[in-house]
């Protein structure tokens, strides 16, 4: 009976903060009072979700200096970071792409990924791929990897997974890998591949009885898609590998800033789509563009069955068909960053036969396709590709999170710090591409103020302090900075700790995993950028 009534007080609190609190979010509140009554009701109901998780118990998680890290590549030793090319350097680059489908995604099996559901979240319908990208570069100096899938998330525990399955293609062929990158495009209308939009009852009823008997949590990834995930991604990597050629690569920039719509303030964010247009050198071979954007890819809304592509796919299809030419695509720094709906023209055979949010999402992926095959500032960029990866560990403070990790619907590596307290172990990086361009390597959604500047003063804030570190962009100093976001985890939303609101406010609050995630990451950054610049 005890087993019974906690399950069902458990299930009422998390169905309050998974549903409830997002009706009340996105209030403006200005006033210092009204700001402090709604801090004051998150305290309560973090400690309510607090004691509830408390009576839950947790997994067989690792004790933190009981972890031992498996398949990290750290990418090149500090000392090996130049400032010019070598003599003999040229630029190397491969493509490769491949569908994550298996023709069973509408077998009742597998959940859509965007937002929670009461009911089983079931994919209806399919209107469009699924795809992983992959690009391999060099500079002469071994390999590094890139791969970006379309999915909502992908934890780190899958991604050393996934490189572990390739660790033995490159061993065998005794291949010089730098460093494995694996983003996620954070697409709201997919397959689940994180794990979160599972059996929400049933992962509260009868999470804390797997636990005791050491039982497998459920959670919202299907076991046969996952595996095909592994598969052709790794071998998307071994085809990019293959097909590296020598050639130029240049960099340009498009202004988008018509296209994006920033939800919360401040009001910062990059304006720009960011391509490297690789050139082969052997006549008639395709580009490649490495295109980097910072839109949420939730075109078709969060909470529908359909499968699509988002956005990306009509860009990659346009660029296919009218410059001739690769896209690997990768989300920069996108917290609260979407599309600008009436940005676009949306065809009125597609509204018809499809719906506003699909015909929407087809012209707007058009629209960016058409604004990227516009760029005419391209310079060249030297053959220099310095990277650096580093691991990192985030406290986690949300107690909403740490109720659905106990359930099982989150799948990040969590390593346990004392009673009650657990942290999330991930990654970050720093990359150069020549002399002038530099690239934040993150695992989450970050605020774009912590990457560009103009963080909110104390008097603006909640709660009356300033953030207290320089931007990225700031250190970065002459050189662009852009952001490679959402690699290698979803650690879900980095905001600077003095813009963390209220759950009744924001949608953002609720899925990240701390007030202080932000400034962890920093520091994280700041140190590893540290030791290389």
């Amino acid at each position: 009976m005890g087993k019974k009534f906690t399950a069902i007080i458990l299930a009422l609190a998390v169905l309050f903060t998974a549903f409830a609190i997002p009706a009340y979010a996105a209030k403006e509140v200005t006033s210092s009072a009204e700001r402090g009554l709604y801090r004051v009701v998150d305290k309560v109901l973090d400690a309510l979700v607090g004691g509830i998780s408390a009576l839950i118990k947790e997994p067989d998680w690792v004790n933190k200096k009981d972890f031992v890290s498996e398949n990290f590549y750290e990418g090149l030793a500090p000392e090996e970071f130049r400032d010019e090319p070598a003599d003999d350097s040229v630029w190397m680059i491969g493509y490769s792409n491949g569908s994550i489908q298996t023709g069973n995604e509408l077998d009742g099996e597998h959940y859509v990924g965007g937002s929670l559901s009461i009911t089983k979240k079931v994919a209806t319908d399919i209107r469009d791929d699924q795809k992983v990208r992959t690009v391999a570069i060099s500079d002469g100096r071994g390999i590094s990897i890139f791969s970006s899938i379309d999915c909502y998330g992908i934890s780190n525990p899958d991604v050393r997974g996934i490189r572990a399955q390739f660790e033995e293609y490159a061993k065998a062929n005794n291949l010089n890998i730098t460093a494995i990158n694996i983003s996620a495009l954070h697409q709201h209308s997919c397959v689940d591949t994180f794990g979160l939009n599972g059996d929400l009852l049933g992962a509260l009823f009868f999470s804390s009885i797997r636990n005791i008997f050491g039982k497998e949590l459920p959670n919202g990834q299907n076991e046969e898609f996952m595996e095909n995930l592994y598969n052709v991604t790794v071998n998307t990597m071994i085809d990019a590998v293959k097909d590296m050629q020598p050639g130029k690569l240049y960099f340009g920039t498009a202004d988008a800033e018509k296209y994006i719509r920033d939800k919360r303030d401040p009001q910062i964010y990059d304006k720009n789509l960011n391509r490297l247009r690789f050139v082969p050198d052997a006549e008639g071979e395709k580009e490649t563009w490495i295109v980097n954007g910072n839109i949420h890819c939730v075109g078709n809304g969060a909470a529908g069955t359909l499968i699509t592509g988002d956005y990306p796919y009509y860009m990659e299809k346009y660029i296919n068909e009218n410059a001739n030419a690769n896209l690997f695509y990768i989300l920069g720094a996108e917290l609260a960053l979407t599309s600008q709906g009436d940005s676009v023209e949306k065809d009125p055979q597609l509204v018809e036969e499809y719906g506003d949010r699909y015909a929407g999402l087809v012209a707007f992926g058009t629209a960016l396709g058409k604004v990227l095959c516009s760029i005419d500032n391209d310079e060249p960029v030297e053959p220099v590709f310095n990277i650096r990866m580093e691991e990192i560990f985030v406290p986690v403070e949300n107690n909403i999170l740490k109720l659905a990790a106990k359930g099982g619907l989150l799948t990040n590596q969590i390593v346990k710090t004392g009673i009650g307290k657990y942290e999330v172990h991930s990654e970050i990086g720093y990359a150069e591409f020549g002399k002038n361009i530099s690239v934040a390597i993150i695992p989450g959604e970050i605020a774009p103020e912590i990457v560009f500047g103009g963080t909110v003063s104390a008097a603006d804030s909640w709660d009356g302090t300033e953030w207290k570190y320089p931007s990225f962009s700031e250190v970065a100093g002459d050189r662009k900075l852009i952001v490679f976001g959402i690699t290698n985890d979803q650690i879900g939303y980095l905001l600077p700790d003095n813009e963390w609101h209220s759950y009744l406010t924001e949608n953002e609050e609720i899925v990240s995993i701390g007030q202080d995630a932000g400034a962890c990451v920093a520091e994280a950054y700041f140190s590893l950028f540290t030791k290389v610049r």
